[in-house]
């Protein structure tokens, strides 16, 4: 675990210790109790942080899932949107190809007197 140890400076005798966990520790944590079922308590105890402190952290990732499904739904619309760019250029440009050939035909069907 990546934890950095703080002290503050309180005039207690005993400074008291406060630990930084890394966005993937707290997701090791979160997930061991969401996804494995192991308790808060175990958890707490194992890791050396407060119960409260891991509800608080299920409750932000639950929180957070939605995020997660928008970011999905925001890529395959740019990703949708790329292609239907993509498909209106070939558009284009078949249509100018297509001009181009009806003018050509026309200057042929004049030049051979046809109507």
């Amino acid at each position: 675990m990546n934890t950095t140890n703080h002290t503050s400076n309180s005039s207690s005798s005993k400074p008291a210790k406060y630990r930084r966990w890394s966005a993937t520790d707290k997701a090791t944590i979160v997930r061991r109790h969401l996804r494995d079922g192991t308790s808060q308590a175990d958890l707490a105890d194992e890791y050396g942080v407060a119960p409260g402190q891991i509800s608080q952290w299920c409750k932000q990732a639950l929180e957070g899932v939605e995020s997660v499904f928008k970011g999905a739904t925001k890529r395959a619309e740019s990703r949708h949107q790329k292609e239907l760019n993509q498909k209106e250029m070939k558009i284009h440009q078949l249509q100018e190809v297509v001009s181009e050939l009806s003018t050509e035909v026309l200057q042929l069907k004049k030049s051979n007197g046809v109507r």
